[in-house]
C-alpha cells in the first residue's frame, strides 16, 4: 500500500493552536494535584506556559495567513519576554502581588493582539481558515479576562488554581479548533507489484 499525497502532509494552519495547546495543557493537568498553591508555584507554572506558548507561537509564526499580519511573532516576543520575568521573579522570590501583576502584563497585551490578528481575518472566505480567526477571538477574550481578573485577586490559591483552569480550559479549547480545522486524511491505495 502507498499513500498518496493530501492536503493533510506538510504544515499548515492547524498546527498552531495544536502546539499552543501542549504547554497549556503541561501546565493546567498536573497543577490541580500540586498541595502547595503558592506564588512560587504559581510562578513557575507561568513561566513553563509563557515559554511553551513563546516557542509554538514562533514556530508557527509563518503558518497564519499574511493578512493575519505578524500577531504570532510580536505575540511570541512578549510572551517570551513575559516568561524572562516570571523566571526572574521566581528566582528572587514571588509574592502574590509580583505573581499577579506577571499574569495581567502578559495577559492582556497577548489578547489584545490575539484579537488584532482576528481582526484582520474577518473578510476571509475560507471555512477552516475562518473557523481558526474565530478562535484567535475567543482565545484573545479569554485572555484579556485572566489578565483583568489577576489585577484585583490577591490570594494564591485563588490565583494558581485561576491560571490552572485558565490552562485546561485553553489547552482543550485549542486542542479541540486544530482538530476541527484538520483536513482529510491522507488516503492509500493498493500498488500492484
Amino acid at each position: 500500500m502507498t499513500a498518496t499525497p493530501s492536503p493533510s502532509q506538510g504544515w499548515h494552519p492547524w498546527h498552531l493552536p495544536a502546539m499552543r495547546a501542549v504547554p497549556a495543557l503541561v501546565v493546567g493537568l498536573p497543577l490541580p494535584f500540586i498541595q502547595l498553591h503558592s506564588p512560587i508555584v504559581g510562578t513557575i507554572a507561568l513561566f513553563v506556559l509563557l515559554a511553551g506558548t513563546a516557542v509554538a507561537l514562533w514556530l508557527g509564526r509563518g503558518l497564519v495567513p499574511a493578512a493575519a499580519g505578524r500577531w504570532p511573532a510580536l505575540a511570541a516576543a512578549w510572551t517570551a519576554l513575559l516568561a524572562v520575568v516570571a523566571l526572574g521573579v521566581a528566582i528572587l522570590g514571588a509574592t502574590e502581588l509580583t505573581f499577579a501583576l506577571a499574569v495581567a502584563a502578559w495577559a492582556v497585551p497577548a489578547g489584545v493582539l490575539e484579537l488584532l490578528g482576528w481582526s484582520r481575518m474577518r473578510s476571509v472566505t475560507e471555512p477552516r481558515t475562518l473557523r481558526l480567526a474565530q478562535d484567535w477571538r475567543a482565545v484573545g477574550v479569554f485572555t484579556i479576562v485572566l489578565g483583568v481578573v489577576f489585577l484585583f485577586v490577591r490570594d494564591a490559591v485563588t490565583l494558581t488554581g485561576l491560571l490552572g483552569a485558565y490552562a485546561v480550559i485553553l489547552g482543550v479549547y485549542l486542542a479541540l479548533a486544530a482538530l476541527s480545522a484538520r483536513p482529510a486524511r491522507t488516503t492509500t491505495e493498493r500498488s500492484k507489484a
